[in-house]
């Protein structure tokens, strides 16, 4: 095919900048609650607090979905065999009987369910998504104009999404179902981590992110040029793997996780009382 080589490089001059960040350059990041964290291992666009306050911001949108589902499961309780309030408050033991495995299987699958819709409706969905179209923005172009990244889109293959999508169906369908019928119930763990791409794409593009407002791109833009700033001006330096992990943000998220965890346990551990169980 015939092609004009002159407009070509124009063309690629245009996409490609002066200073197309190094291979080493590896990009991670996630949505908080008031904007948008990026880390390249060496610089990070969020303080420890923040990162803190993210990890109990995402338990908190776990307690809302659990609170929703309860809500749910009350109102389904008279309508099936199994006590699914018990069930799902954890005061029965699922392989009680054959059909309590089903009924758990199901609330499972609901408490998700309420999860994905609660984020969806939250403003980590669109921050979430202006990280991902901005990461990807800077894998393929090296570039941050704000018209470019809006054609971004807003699902990214190296999203902690797939993952998940490819362990919870071992942890919510396989788990219960297991002493009733072991053989499905490894079928489903083995197709649930082979279909990880596939679904963890759907989970991004219709549930864990939404088209992000002019605020929320904003936020991606500004964390991504600062770790382009930073990367240009930075002497790479060996980074040890506690130091990068550090700036990534994983371990103060974490923290903020489990800090979470252990109130939401000190109310849980009242709740049965509260509901007059």
């Amino acid at each position: 095919m015939a092609y004009d080589s002159a407009s070509q490089k124009n063309a690629t001059a245009n996409l490609v900048p002066a200073y197309w960040p190094r291979p080493e350059l590896h990009i991670s990041g996630t949505a908080m609650p008031t904007g948008v964290h990026l880390s390249d291992g060496w610089t990070r666009t969020s303080s420890n607090w923040e990162l803190f306050l993210t990890g109990i911001a995402i338990m908190g949108l776990g307690a809302v979905s659990m609170v929703v589902a309860y809500l749910l499961v009350w109102i389904l309780d008279g309508y099936t065999e199994a006590p699914a309030v018990a069930l799902l408050m954890g005061l029965v033991a699922t392989p009680e009987l054959p059909r309590y495995a089903y009924v758990q299987t199901g609330i499972n699958l609901l408490v998700f369910t309420c999860f994905l819709i609660v984020l969806h409706l939250s403003p980590m969905s669109g921050y979430h998504a202006a990280e991902h179209m901005t990461v990807t923005a800077i894998e393929r172009f090296g570039r941050l104009d704000p018209d470019l990244v809006r054609q971004m889109p807003r699902a990214h293959a190296r999203c902690g999404t797939t993952l998940l999508a490819g362990i919870l169906p071992a942890l919510l369908i396989s788990a219960s179902l297991w002493p009733v019928h072991p053989e499905i119930s490894a079928l489903i763990a083995v197709l649930g981590w082979t279909m990880r791409q596939p679904v963890g794409w759907a989970l991004q593009q219709y549930l864990t992110t939404k088209p992000p407002t002019p605020r929320q791109l904003e936020a991606g833009l500004r964390a991504g040029r600062a770790i382009l700033e930073a990367h240009k001006k930075r002497a790479h330096k060996p980074q040890s793997p506690a130091e990068s992990l550090w700036s990534r943000g994983m371990l103060q998220m974490a923290a903020g996780v489990v800090v979470a965890m252990y109130i939401l346990g000190l109310v849980y551990d009242k709740l049965h009382l509260w509901l007059d169980w």
